[in-house]
C-alpha cells in the first residue's frame, strides 16, 4: 500500500470516528514510514506515559516500513506524560476502548489492519491482552505485570500466546529482533483479500 503524500507525523483525536460510541477513545500518534506501508503495528507505551523513548520506538518501527499507531492512555487522567505512573488508575474496559479505537483508525482511516501489537513496560501486560483478545501477534519490550487485578497474569498470557509473543530486553539490537519477529509474523496472518 502506498504511504499518504503528504510526510508529516501528528496525532488523531477521536480515533473512533463513524462509529457510534459512549466513550471517546484514546489520541493516537501516527507515524507512517517513508515508503510503501508493510504492515501496522499498534504501540502501547508504559506507566510513564507516551514518553520520547515510546515515541521513538513508533518512530522506529516507521523507519523499518511499519505504519505505527500509538493511543495516549493518559488523555483522560491529565497528560502525555506521568513522572512515576498512573497505570492503576486506567480501567481495564477504557483501556480496551483504546485499543479497539488504534484498531478502528488502521482499518477505516489508514486502510492498513493491524497486524500485531507491541507494548513497552507494563504496556506489554496490555499488548498480550489485546493479541488474546484480537488474535493477534506481540511482542513486549521489557514486559513488566501491570497493575489490573481483573486482568490475566502477563505469563499466562505469554504461555497461551505461545509462538505469537515477542519478550524482549530493551537492547540496541532489540528492534532489529522486534521487525524480524514482525515480518515473521506476517507471514502467518490469512490473507486478507483472498477471505
Amino acid at each position: 500500500m502506498a504511504t499518504p503524500a503528504t510526510t508529516h507525523h501528528h496525532g488523531h483525536a477521536p480515533a473512533n470516528r463513524r462509529r457510534r460510541i459512549l466513550k471517546t477513545a484514546a489520541p493516537l500518534l501516527v507515524r507512517y514510514p517513508a515508503a510503501d506501508v508493510r504492515a501496522a503495528v499498534i504501540v502501547l507505551h508504559d506507566e510513564r506515559g507516551l514518553t520520547a523513548e515510546a515515541e521513538a520506538a513508533c518512530r522506529t518501527l516507521a523507519e523499518c516500513g511499519y505504519l505505527a499507531v500509538a493511543p495516549l492512555l493518559y488523555y483522560d487522567t491529565g497528560g502525555r506524560v506521568f513522572p512515576r505512573g498512573n497505570f492503576a488508575a486506567l480501567e481495564p474496559a477504557d483501556l480496551a476502548a483504546d485499543v479497539a479505537g488504534a484498531l478502528d483508525h488502521l482499518s477505516r482511516r489508514a486502510g492498513v489492519p493491524a497486524s500485531a501489537f507491541i507494548g513497552l513496560g507494563q504496556g506489554a501486560h496490555l499488548a498480550a491482552v489485546a493479541a488474546a483478545e484480537h488474535g493477534l501477534p506481540a511482542a513486549g519490550v521489557d514486559p513488566r505485570e501491570g497493575p489490573w487485578p481483573d486482568l490475566p497474569e502477563l505469563p499466562v498470557l505469554a504461555a497461551n500466546l505461545g509462538g505469537s509473543w515477542l519478550s524482549l530486553c530493551d537492547e540496541a539490537d532489540a528492534w532489529d529482533e522486534a521487525v524480524r519477529f514482525l515480518d515473521s509474523a506476517r507471514t502467518l496472518l490469512p490473507d486478507e483479500e483472498t477471505e
